[in-house]
Parts: C-alpha cells; structure tokens; sequence
C-alpha cells in the first residue's frame, strides 16, 4: 500500500488537507498527518481542530521521513503555508523527496515552500495567484499541474482535482476514476 505523509502547522485550510486525506484513504493509500508545531491538535485557517496522527519529532531525521513514505502533501492556508516555508526541517525534506523522485504535492500557497526549496526551475507548475515569485517563467493557471513527482493546484476550489491527481500518480488512472464515480465526481 502507498503511504503518503502530510505536514501542516496551525493556519491550514481545512478543505485542502481534509480533501486530499478522505480522497488518498477512499483510494486505500496510507495518510499520515504530521504536526511540525509539536502539538497532536492542529488548528485550521477557520478554527476546525484535527488530530494529528504523528509529530515530526516521532521520527529519526529527515531519511527516516522519507524512507517511510511514497510522497508529501503540503495543504496551503496562512500562515501555514508561509510557516512550512521558513521550516527548514520542511525545506531539508523537500528537496530529499524530490530527489529520490517521490510525490511532492502543494495546493494554494504551499507551492511557496517547493519554489523556497528550489524544485521549481524548469518545472511547470501553479498556486494561489501571487504565492510565488514573479520570475517563476514556468508558472500556468491550470487547475492541477503535474511535472514529474511534483503535483501543484491553485485553491480550495481544485482540492478534490488536485486529490484525484494525487490518486491517479500513486494508484493509476484507473483507480483515481474509480474513487471519482464514487463519490459522483464528474471529471
């Protein structure tokens, strides 16, 4: 089974991460959702709490992070998403995930985080309109952008595409229309 890490601090959009964790599990992939603020209860951009499955402090280091996972999800919402930013431990396990060629997905302005990685040149990719540089040449307003491992999305609005892609990289096509019919998604 496919396991897929997702690291929020407090300030998430709760659509975003919520999504993207109901649509990898109906897929059967393993979803763990990693605090990076040492506390178990998460709070969200509109002040839903979540429950944390795991604390980054759980694990090793950065290899164990990765070696134990397929890919990351990086959910966007302020100031989450500029905190995973200045993160260096986040930073540090972006560039490892990409370099071994594992999913590395951020929706909102969480592609902030990939371009402050350094991830992004020579990559296609989108965001939250004005989340990152103006020098980004490779940036487009598609709703879901996929170039290699790494699956970027504009907003709350394209959450359940940018879940579904996720599935489709993971799982295969297949499965990712399979979990759209379920749940009456018209793709």
């Amino acid at each position: 089974m496919a396991e897929i890490v997702m690291f929020i601090h407090d300030g998430f959009e709760e659509v975003e991460a919520l999504t993207a964790v109901d649509v990898l599990r109906r897929a059967g992939v393993g979803v763990t959702i990693c605090s990076m603020t040492g506390s178990m209860v998460l709070k969200g951009s509109h002040g839903i709490k979540v429950l944390a499955d795991a604390d980054y402090d759980d694990f090793e280091g950065p290899a164990d992070v990765c070696g134990s996972f397929d890919g990351m999800v990086l959910p966007g919402g302020l100031p989450n998403a500029f905190t995973l930013r200045d993160d260096e431990r986040i930073i540090r396990l972006v560039g490892l995930f990409d370099s071994e060629g594992k999913i590395v997905a951020a929706i909102c302005a969480a592609p902030c985080v990939l371009e402050r990685a350094g991830i992004l040149e020579g990559r296609k990719c989108t965001s939250y309109p004005d989340s990152l540089s103006s020098q980004n040449k490779t940036y487009v307003e598609d709703s879901v952008v996929t170039d290699g491992n790494i699956i970027t999305s504009r907003g709350v609005g394209t959450a359940l595409d940018f879940a579904l892609e996720i599935v489709s990289k993971l799982c295969g096509e297949e499965k990712a229309k399979n979990v759209a019919a379920q749940i009456l998604h018209a793709k």
